[in-house]
């Protein structure tokens, strides 16, 4: 993929104080409009904020880092759309480590959260459009826990920087680290692959170790070990009880 980097994330900014979803405002401006590469529009709050699967994503005002970006990757091909995911939520953990930095702690969970240690600090949704079998736009949103004091009982496996250093930090310097970490990555895409998917498997969580899945299909219970992620985004699982190796895409296994 090419990333024009003359053409810096945040270039061209929009921010709000309160809106429905950064996400649907950028699915809004490319109906209407071409914005430049690199957009970003974000809030410091979100009314009905989007996450994986039509989940909210939960965020008290002016706490935390809430945004979406838009690029145009050039030369991409749609089987390398979750190479692209893996590079920025390996750019997230990066801007974690930047204020957290304790990397045997810093994980990105399947397919695109990042934990400190087993609770959730930040979430990823993309959405790319395809014309003729080329990636067309993508839309990157990212919601970073930084500040937030605390979560109701309903998240019990939620977090945030503030939790983990007991620092008040500045959201812009937070997200300037985010948006240098992108770049750096998206800018991988174009060197060697193979560091991408290395480094994002180093630090999957639950890699190498025996979890318990619900698969939804069959509503079964499944005890798998962790073996990695497929170049389509796929979690390879193998069942030590029946010698077999399984291949789950996104939304088809609930972790328990």
């Amino acid at each position: 993929m090419h990333f024009n980097k003359n053409q810096k994330i945040g270039s061209a900014y929009f921010h709000f104080d309160s809106i429905p979803s950064t996400h649907n405002y950028a699915i809004e401006l490319l109906s209407n409009d071409f914005p430049p590469n690199g957009t970003v529009i974000s809030a410091d709050f979100q009314e009905a904020g989007k996450g994986q699967q039509g989940k909210n994503w939960f965020s008290d005002s002016g706490k935390n880092i809430l945004l979406s970006i838009i690029l145009y990757p050039e030369n991409l091909s749609p089987s390398k759309l979750f190479l692209m995911n893996m590079a920025v939520c390996l750019a997230v953990r990066k801007t974690v480590l930047a204020f957290y930095p304790l990397p045997e702690n810093v994980h990105v969970k399947w397919p695109n959260d990042i934990y400190i240690q087993h609770k959730k600090v930040a979430g990823i949704l993309t959405k790319n459009s395809l014309n003729f079998h080329k990636v067309q736009n993508t839309i990157i949103s990212v919601g970073l826990n930084v500040n937030q004091p605390s979560f109701p009982s309903y998240l019990p496996a939620a977090t945030s920087l503030f939790l983990n250093t007991s620092i008040d930090l500045d959201r812009k310097t937070v997200e300037k680290s985010l948006f240098s970490a992108i770049e750096k990555y998206l800018g991988f895409l174009d060197l060697d692959n193979s560091s991408i998917e290395k480094e994002y498997h180093e630090c999957l969580w639950g890699i190498n170790k025996e979890l318990k899945f619900l698969v939804k299909k069959n509503n079964e219970t499944l005890k798998a070990t962790i073996l990695g992620v497929s170049e389509t985004g796929g979690l390879l699982l193998k069942c030590s009880l029946e010698n077999k190796e399984f291949h789950f895409q996104h939304g088809e296994l609930i972790y328990l």
